[in-house]
């Protein structure tokens, strides 16, 4: 899939919104419709583990006005083609996990919300363009592949050093001087205590959880010289299973890593119900970013 997606305004505006879980609703819909995003992410994680509620949150999601790219994870390996359906349900639109072929006439609104994973989008802002390269869909972390029958069947992927080899092919057909990744999981090499950023907090020895594929593809995007604007998954819960938080945001070689995964994103605070999503945007020369409470009543 490769698409075009210009910024309405000078920076290109890019909602990170992390895994759901079961925590989205008309509320969200509503919300992000009054904001000025060109384009939101989610990182994966729709539903609560079964394929009913996750197709339940694709169709909610489908309500959305801005165009968006949702990144399967590791509790969304439901039909693919029944997840693409229910995303663009109530556009009146039967896309299919496909790929995609480009269209110079192509609008935002046309774009809808669909599934990424090893594809390819552009985006221009402040006209210059950037490429976003979307990784491998339902990782579970760890080195090795995770669910290999299904991604055999439904990707064609047979093992972690496929994945790498399609993931470094995407980086090859990258046109512009700048990327930025998108993934469920993030990538090896940020640290293996259990409230790193991708660190394992479910094993007394901890560990590295971040993808050596990913890592890989990101090394290969700068031996080429371009330059790796921002890396962006979720999937290894902010808040850690001892009850530390990890960071949610890294700068490490003139990169920007972000983990947007607060699980629940919807909480009660002190004085109001907050939704929590990442907001990046996306410059000529440069990315900002910051968290984002909304209060659902303020």
């Amino acid at each position: 899939m490769n698409e075009r997606i210009s910024a309405r305004n000078e920076r290109f505006r890019l909602g990170i919104i992390g895994d759901l879980h079961t925590h989205w609703d008309a509320v969200d819909v509503a919300q992000f419709a009054r904001s000025d995003y060109d384009l939101l992410f989610f990182t994966g994680d729709l539903g609560g583990g079964s394929q009913e509620s996750c197709l339940r949150m694709a169709r909610l999601m489908a309500a959305l006005r801005q165009p968006a790219l949702v990144m399967p994870g590791n509790n969304d390996t439901v039909d693919i083609h029944a997840l693409a359906a229910e995303l663009a349900h109530q556009r009146g639109i039967n896309k299919l996990l496909s790929i995609a072929q480009d269209d110079d006439d192509e609008t935002d609104e046309e774009l809808g919300i669909s599934l990424c994973g090893y594809s390819h989008h552009r985006i221009h802002a402040e006209g210059t363009q950037v490429s976003l390269l979307a990784g491998r869909p339902h990782s579970m972390g760890g080195p090795n592949l995770s669910f290999p029958d299904y991604m055999a069947q439904t990707y064609d992927i047979q093992s972690m050093e496929d994945s790498r080899d399609r993931l470094c092919s995407l980086v090859d057909e990258v046109d512009s001087d700048r990327v930025i990744f998108l993934a469920h999981n993030g990538p090896f090499g940020l640290g293996e205590l259990p409230a790193d950023m991708w660190g394992c907090d479910f094993k007394d020895d901890g560990g590295d959880w971040g993808d050596r594929d990913l890592s890989e593809a990101i090394a290969h995007a700068r031996s080429k010289g371009i330059k790796v604007l921002a890396v962006i998954a979720g999937h290894m819960h902010l808040r850690t299973k001892q009850g530390a938080m990890r960071p949610w945001q890294l700068a490490s070689d003139e990169t920007v890593y972000i983990n947007a995964s607060m699980v629940p994103r919807i909480f009660s605070g002190s004085d109001d119900v907050y939704r929590h999503h990442v907001a990046l945007s996306i410059g000529a020369d440069s990315v900002d970013f910051e968290e984002v409470l909304v209060p659902e009543y303020g």
